[in-house]
């Protein structure tokens, strides 16, 4: 069975271990290493051992997931690269670092790396989770790498960093998006005269419930849209607000945003 090592041990990495640990992976094969007491104390709480010694995560762990802030990934790499042995593979969950940073910081030439965009609904198990590798990964690499996000929610392969920069606008930032849609509703639910506990009800009901069709149908969105708006009903009159508004050309120009800053963000983490 594979030994999971993880650098860094807060919200994210906690999320991924609950749900290793959940989905039956084995408590002893992950070790953590954090330099915080609270993250360590809150690490052991899943029974997974936890340290502040680095090099002891990767004398004992086949993968290494860097789970750091971007700001200190330089320091952490340097105190890293002593420790790199010819087995290790390396997962990097931290935005804006690129592929060829993380390799240069290692020191590494032909080990696998492989860069991850998991989004903040994984402290829930309802993650979302991009992935893109520098090299060509084995089947049993592929599978033991799908199996750590897969348990706090779902993954896809992207073929290049680039993509990653478009995943980061999308389900990165995404959650975000869709927080801000729900919290407006609700306010104008109560505008509305109905008090704040059922507006929330409302509400975010009807999110669940939209994006459950959405993932369950067999037909577009725009599909589903037009079945629930009837000619000169209720809907289609709040859609030709929405439409007057330009809500298309919003959404395309805030996630063109989101995409270019996180390029900028790569470009200046190296």
């Amino acid at each position: 069975m594979t030994t999971i090592g993880f650098i860094g041990g807060g919200n994210m990495a906690q999320a991924i271990i609950a749900g290793l640990v959940k989905g039956g992976q084995s408590a002893k094969r992950l070790t953590v290493s954090d330099p915080n007491e609270a993250s360590r104390q809150q690490v052991k709480t899943l029974g997974v051992t936890a340290i502040e010694d680095n090099a002891r995560v990767m004398a004992d762990a086949e993968f290494i997931v860097l789970a750091v802030k971007p700001q200190v990934m330089g320091t952490v790499l340097d105190t890293l690269k002593p420790h790199v042995k010819g087995h290790h593979r390396f997962i990097s969950i931290a935005a804006g670092i690129t592929l060829t940073r993380l390799k240069e910081g290692l020191g590494l030439t032909d080990q696998t790396v492989i860069r991850a965009m998991p989004n903040t609904p994984a402290l829930i198990g309802q993650g979302m989770t991009a992935l893109t590798t520098s090299k060509e990964l084995s089947d049993a690499d592929q599978t033991t790498v799908e199996a750590l996000f897969n348990a706090c929610g779902q993954t896809v392969w992207v073929a290049d960093e680039e993509a990653i920069d478009a995943v980061t606008a999308v389900s990165g930032s995404g959650p975000a998006y869709f927080f801000l849609m729900v919290e407006h509703m609700i306010r104008s639910a109560t505008r509305l005269g109905l008090p704040m506990d059922i507006a929330t009800q409302l509400v975010m009901q009807t999110a669940k419930g939209a994006a459950a069709m959405v993932e369950q149908s067999d037909v577009r969105p725009d599909v589903l849209r037009s079945r629930v708006t009837s000619p000169g009903g209720t809907t289609a009159a709040a859609l030709k607000v929405f439409e007057e508004g330009a809500f298309d050309d919003l959404v395309d120009r805030a996630l063109i945003a989101a995409r270019d800053r996180a390029t900028e963000l790569a470009k200046d983490a190296g």
